[in-house]
C-alpha cells in the first residue's frame, strides 16, 4: 500500500522506476503464514507471537 502510494506522488521518473521494482519484488515474496497466541488471541509472524508481550487482561485468563 505505502509502495502504491509513493509511486502515485513521486515526481522523479528514476524513483518511480525503484518504487515500482520494489512494488513488483514484494508482490514475487511467498506468502507469510501468521500464527495466533494461545493466550491472547493475537495474530503475527510466528517468532514475533513465541516472544510477544501479551495484555495484561491475557496472562489472568
Amino acid at each position: 500500500m505505502y509502495l502504491a502510494q509513493a509511486i502515485t506522488r513521486c515526481e522523479s521518473p528514476v524513483v518511480r522506476a525503484h518504487l515500482e521494482a520494489a512494488r513488483e519484488q514484494c508482490r514475487n515474496l511467498p506468502p507469510t503464514p501468521l500464527v495466533e497466541c494461545p493466550v491472547c488471541g493475537a495474530t503475527g509472524l510466528p517468532e514475533r507471537i513465541a516472544v510477544h508481550d501479551r495484555p495484561a487482561v491475557a496472562r489472568n485468563r
